[in-house]
């Protein structure tokens, strides 16, 4: 895994050396004052091109260093004594110093974290504004132009770079929030899934098996009670698998993975499979050819609006006989309902759980976030849950 990393650092252990190099062997023909402008750009040209860490050096220590070094050898250089030889002799270095700095100075604004990068871009750019001095000022002739000329460039040279630092740390935080929503859905897809299907499949596995504890044993019936718990245990392990598989996709991705979609298709065979647990029967009113022509979205929230209501009448509506299921395309857009014919139920059929009940506040949510809404209460004879999504938002 590190393999790529320390390739690309060795590759730059030649640049350093060249750099180096080019830099430090032309300051021996050159006097001795002409080190206060070379190795600031030594330091400087070596931070810029460094991988960090460097062992114990950090982005922040490294520019630090530098911009220290570089305001130290601007005093340094200017209290030498004065002539303009020592001028012609450190000038070539200067074009490298600003240079480095300025490729340092977006590292630094993008890299390190927000105080430190206030702290350090701001001296990072002052010491690669006021570089020009080192040099007018030792000049006798036109120092105030020169000066003003010098600063001037430079500063605009440094809201270039420090502007192009901020604009890749402001990508920077939005795709990391980007990553962070598609990590959160993710979690929330999960969620529901989990709840939507597999403890659908869990809650008639349950039933089925309290139901067959008050019966006497027949083979028959007990046949047949196995195979429905089979069939519900496959559906289950389906889908788990495929909620796992939104787990196993890449945590770099900044779109939420999507699972498998269900839609009004569908249905049919979730009632067949409902009324088949022996549960009470079903009855399916879906308009003609609406089935597969609707958003994605909404074919999804509808199916999943249908099985949370199966499942809360498979809990809590045991003297059910009929439970009628209602999808059709209205003015509003397209409304799904689900109701059933039993009476209160005086005492809960299964025993209560210390954890759930959040299936119909979840569905509501998303009902909303597609624009629509959901409203669930008491109906004709028994219960009714009502979604409506309008289709032309939800297309969008």
């Amino acid at each position: 895994m590190r393999t790529a990393p320390t390739r690309a650092t060795n590759r730059r252990y030649p640049a350093f050396a060249l750099v180096t190099c080019l830099l430090v062997l032309p300051a021996l023909a050159a006097p001795a004052e002409a080190l206060f402008a070379v190795v600031p750009a030594v330091l400087a040209a070596l931070a810029a091109l460094a991988r960090y860490p460097v062992g114990p050096l950090t982005l922040v220590r490294a520019a630090a260093i530098v911009a220290g070094a570089s305001l130290l050898g601007d005093l340094g250089f200017l209290l030498t004594r004065e002539g303009l030889a020592e001028v012609k002799w450190a000038l070539p270095w200067l074009p490298f110093e600003l240079l480095a700095l300025l490729v340092l100075l977006p590292r630094v604004v993008r890299g390190v974290p927000p105080r430190q990068a206030a702290v350090l871009g701001t001296l990072t750019g002052f010491a690669a504004v006021v570089l020009p001095l080192r040099f007018s000022l030792r000049n006798s002739h036109g120092v105030l132009e020169q000066s003003v000329l010098g600063v001037m460039s430079a500063a605009f040279l440094v809201l270039v770079a420090g502007g192009f630092g901020l604009r890749q740390r402001v990508q920077d935080d939005r795709r990391a929030e980007a990553i962070e929503r598609a990590r959160r859905e993710q979690r929330l897809q999960v969620a529901r899934d989990l709840h939507d299907f597999v403890a659908h499949e869990v809650t008639g596995i349950l039933l089925e098996t309290q139901a067959a504890r008050l019966v006497e044993y027949d083979e028959t019936r007990t046949k047949e009670l196995l195979a429905r718990l089979e069939a519900a245990g496959q559906r289950a392990l389906s889908s788990m698998d495929d909620t796992l598989r939104v787990l196993r996709e890449p945590e770099t991705r900044t779109e939420p993975p999507s699972t498998r979609v269900r839609g009004l298709a569908d249905l049919p065979v979730l009632l067949r499979r409902f009324e088949g647990a022996g549960h009470p029967r079903t009855a399916l009113d879906l308009e003609r050819g609406l089935a597969g022509t609707l958003p994605p979205e909404a074919e999804d929230a509808a199916y999943r609006l249908v099985v949370e209501a199966l499942t809360n009448i498979r809990r809590h509506a045991p003297g059910a006989g009929l439970v009628t299921v209602t999808a059709s395309r209205t003015e509003a857009g397209l409304r799904i309902a689900v109701s059933d014919d039993a009476a209160p139920p005086t005492a809960p059929a299964t025993p209560p759980r210390t954890a759930g009940g959040t299936g119909l506040p979840a569905l509501t949510e998303r009902f909303e976030s597609l624009r629509g809404s959901l409203v669930a209460g008491p109906g004709a004879a028994g219960w009714t849950v009502v979604g409506v999504l309008p289709l032309e938002e939800t297309a969008r």
